[in-house]
C-alpha cells in the first residue's frame, strides 16, 4: 500500500511538471503586456522578452506548368512517353521517375520535377516536327550524308506509312459493339 502511495505522488509531480512546461511555452509564445507592469532593461521586475519565433518557411508552391510539361514530354519518343504515363496511370511515380531519368540521361531531382509536371498536366505525344531550315542545307562537314543513296530507300517511312494505312483500315471496320465490355 505504501509503495502504491509513492508511486501516485511520483505520477502527480510528472503531470504538474509537463502541464507546466506546456503552460510556460504558450505564454512566452504569447506574451500579453499587463497593466502597471514596466519591462526595462535594468531589471526591475518587468516581464522577459519572448524569443524571436523562429522563421518559418513559406509552404512550397506546387511549381508545375503546363509548358514545363509540354517541355519535358517533347524529350521522349512514343514508346518512352507510353511506358511513362503507363507508370504513371499505374499510380507508380517512382517507377516513371527511373524510366524518365533512364530515358533523358536527366539527374534524379530534375526526373522528378519532369514527372511531377507531367503527372499534373497530362501531355499527348507530338511527334516531333523536322527543321526546315536544317533539311534544306545539307552538313558540308560531312559530304557524303550531303548524297543520299538512291539505291537505299526510306526503310522507316515506307514502314510508318504502311503502318498508318493498316490502322487506317481496322479503324474503319469498327462497329459501336466493339467497345462493350463482355
Amino acid at each position: 500500500m505504501e509503495l502504491a502511495v509513492i508511486i501516485l505522488f511520483v505520477l502527480s509531480i510528472a503531470v504538474l511538471s509537463a502541464l507546466w512546461g506546456r503552460f510556460e511555452k504558450r505564454r512566452a509564445a504569447n506574451p500579453k503586456p499587463e497593466a502597471g507592469a514596466s519591462s526595462g532593461a535594468d531589471g526591475s521586475g518587468g516581464a522577459r522578452p519572448a524569443r524571436p519565433a523562429r522563421p518559418r518557411p513559406a509552404p512550397a508552391a506546387t511549381g508545375t506548368s503546363p509548358q514545363a510539361a509540354r517541355d519535358a514530354a517533347a524529350l521522349l519518343s512514343a514508346d518512352q512517353h507510353r511506358q511513362i504515363y503507363a507508370a504513371l496511370g499505374q499510380g507508380q511515380p517512382v517507377k516513371a521517375l527511373k524510366l524518365y531519368a533512364m530515358f533523358t540521361g536527366a539527374g534524379i531531382r530534375a526526373s522528378g520535377a519532369a514527372i511531377t509536371n507531367m503527372a499534373a498536366h497530362p501531355q499527348p505525344y507530338v511527334r516531333p516536327i523536322p527543321d526546315p531550315e536544317s533539311a534544306a542545307k545539307p552538313d558540308t562537314a560531312k559530304p557524303d550524308a550531303a548524297k543520299p543513296d538512291a539505291a537505299k530507300p526510306a526503310a522507316g517511312a515506307e514502314s510508318e506509312a504502311v503502318r498508318e494505312e493498316e490502322i487506317s483500315k481496322w479503324a474503319q471496320q469498327l462497329r459501336p459493339e466493339d467497345f462493350l465490355k463482355p
